[in-house]
């Protein structure tokens, strides 16, 4: 095979999914990419503005309440850019335990939000969602998913 040729790869050979399980997979695939609406992207700004906790949690209560509603799925949590200044550089909002942690250069971060590490720092997105899978979700300043 040389480099104008491409191998092709099967998977699930011969195993054809119930089509109400087809439509549930692209329904969710859909869902997950919809434009991330302005009130999601106040709160996630808002969880970094240095609030008390009690405030916190309240907010991060209200952006599961969306995501699950909108979206049908919860991200741990989001991964970004942080704008405090030096010596950070960026910084994790945990939506479960109301957590906001701010990281410099060397710092290590916990998975599985340091595959988001790179993204945040390219400057293209407002903010990374982390959901427990794994699975990086960027999101534009306009609002859409990136996949």
């Amino acid at each position: 095979m040389d480099f104008t040729q491409r191998r092709r790869v099967q998977t699930g050979f011969g195993q054809a999914a119930p089509q109400r399980q087809q439509q549930g997979l692209v329904r969710s695939t859909r869902a997950g990419r919809a434009r991330r609406h302005a009130g999601i992207f106040e709160a996630v700004h808002r969880l970094d503005a240095g609030l008390d906790a009690t405030a916190r949690a309240e907010i991060a209560r209200w952006v599961r309440d969306e995501y699950e509603k909108e979206f049908g799925d919860v991200p741990l949590g989001f991964f970004a850019q942080c704008h405090l200044g030096p010596p950070y550089v960026d910084h994790r909002l945990d939506l479960w335990q109301s957590i906001t942690d701010h990281y410099a250069p060397a710092d290590f971060v916990p998975e599985p939000f340091v595959g988001a590490r790179p993204l945040a720092r390219s400057g293209a997105y407002d903010f990374i969602e982390v959901y427990a899978s794994g699975e990086l979700k960027p999101v534009l300043q306009d609002g859409s998913v990136v996949a």
